[in-house]
Formats: structure tokens, sequence, C-alpha cells
């Protein structure tokens, strides 16, 4: 059955603790300029949503992918959807919890999430040829 085709649990847990690391650095470090203080929580607020944001993603690619019947569009609209509403949400919660510069803590790892649901999703596409479907 289609719906089979699923990263592994590994592969999701790992890509969400990177994503923490990665990017709770990266908040940390663009921020800490105003204050450790600032620094810190943009670290934690875009680390903890960096987390859970990765491990939505792959859910979410894995989700979309199979409702979609083009090879291109199982891949791009995915990406696209999901870093939509995950911009959305971080810019509303770096706004609520006062990060001084929101657009550049989140810009990079929305660029590299869009290209992690691409990747995610070509993934599941050689898995779902793999299985003979076209």
């Amino acid at each position: 059955m289609e719906q089979s085709i699923r990263t592994t649990r590994l592969f999701n847990f790992l890509s969400a603790i990177l994503a923490f690391l990665l990017w709770g650095g990266w908040a940390y470090h663009v921020n800490s300029a105003s204050s450790p203080q600032s620094g810190v929580v943009a670290a934690l607020t875009q680390g903890t949503a960096s987390f859970l944001i990765t491990l939505f993603m792959v859910h979410a690619v894995t989700f979309l992918f199979h409702h979609f019947q083009k090879p291109f569009a199982k891949v791009i609209f995915p990406a696209i959807l999901i870093n939509s509403l995950t911009g959305f949400c971080l810019v509303n919660i770096h706004t609520l919890m006062g990060t001084p510069r929101v657009f550049a803590t989140i810009v990079p790892a929305l660029t590299v999430g869009i290209s992690f649901c691409i990747f995610t999703a070509w993934k599941l596409l050689k898995l779902f040829q793999q299985q003979g479907n076209t």
C-alpha cells in the first residue's frame, strides 16, 4: 500500500536533535548582541521550535506526499506548504517571545527547512518508485 512509505524514526529523531542544536545556536549568536538573556530566550525558543517543527515536517511531508499525483508535485508542493506554515508560526512565536532579530533568526532555518522537505520528499519518491509506482 502506498501509505506504508515513510521515513525511519531514527531519521526523524536525529534530524530534530540536529535542528535544535543548529538553529538554537544560530538564534543565540544572532540575538545575544542585544543582551545575553535575549540570546538565551531566542535560542531556547528557536531550538525548541526547530525540534518540534522538524518532527512535524517529516510527518507532514509524508502525509502530503501521498496526496499529490505527479512526482514534481509530490516533492515541491509539500515543501512550499509546510514552510509557509512554519514561517508564519515562527514569526509569531518569536514576536511573542520578544526576539530582537526575528527575520535574521528564522530565514536561515526556513531556507534549510525547505531543502530538508525537498530532500525528505525526494527520498520518499525514490522509495515509491522502487516499489514499482510511477
